[in-house]
């Protein structure tokens, strides 16, 4: 009943909050109201699917401050708790398939989210290069370094493309270390269950003094501390 009812919500949510996120972000000629209406819309869906966001550390953000956010990925409800745990206009890869979602793909698109296909390197490579560009411009990004979310839950090697866009942007490394999203949607499951999910921030690693062959030095340091504090917690 539960689910059935979230899943009500979420179609209702987009069919009401995603037109009205659309014509605000067009009036107004910004984004932020459509992201605002997003993250209520995802804040109202956890609410009824009985998962309660518990967030700590947001304080270590510095509130003028840019940055590339990354995290541990064990379920597909990893993206949407991010996005409303981190409190802003953040971006955020998404495969180009879900673009063509009624919408939805209107929405992702006119947020900013840039579109990537794993199936040609060289349009990947292009729209790593975008969205480095747009990190440097002031736009918050939010990468999931593992690449896909992991069966066991067990943190998964980290790629290089989110640290390298740091880097080229020189803009700390936020990480965040998420807990609970396994047991509220296990991977290859429909069925959202109630309880607690966790959202923790950790320290943010400068970049500015790095250049591109401090790329894999990062990245290590990044995935240790996530690796870290998943164990103390």
């Amino acid at each position: 009943m539960r689910n059935l009812l979230v899943g009500t919500a979420a179609v209702l949510a987009l069919l009401t909050f995603g037109p009205a996120g659309l014509l605000a972000s067009w009036l107004s000629g910004s984004v932020r109201p459509l992201h605002k209406l997003s993250r209520l819309a995802i804040r109202v869906i956890l609410r009824l699917g009985g998962v309660r966001l518990v967030v700590t550390g947001r304080e270590r953000l510095a509130a003028d401050e840019t940055y590339m956010f990354v995290c541990n990925h064990v379920s597909n409800l990893d993206p949407p708790v991010s996005y409303v745990a981190i409190a802003r206009d953040v971006r955020t890869f998404t495969k180009v398939e879900v673009f063509r979602l009624p919408i939805f793909g209107r929405v992702i698109r006119r947020a900013g989210f840039p579109a990537i296909d794993r199936s040609d390197r060289r349009k990947a490579i292009a729209a790593l290069s975008a969205a480095s560009a747009a990190l440097a411009e002031g736009h918050d990004f939010l990468a999931f370094p593992e690449g896909t979310r992991s069966e066991t839950g067990a943190l998964g090697e980290f790629k290089k493309g989110p640290f390298v866009m740091a880097i080229q942007a020189s803009v700390p490394v936020a990480p965040l270390v998420l807990r609970g999203t396994r047991d509220r949607l296990p991977k290859g499951s429909q069925r959202l269950s109630a309880g607690v999910v966790e959202v923790e921030f950790l320290e943010p690693v400068p970049t500015a003094h790095l250049s591109f062959e401090h790329r894999d030095e990062l990245r290590e340091e990044v995935r240790t501390a996530i690796a870290a504090a998943l164990v103390d917690g």
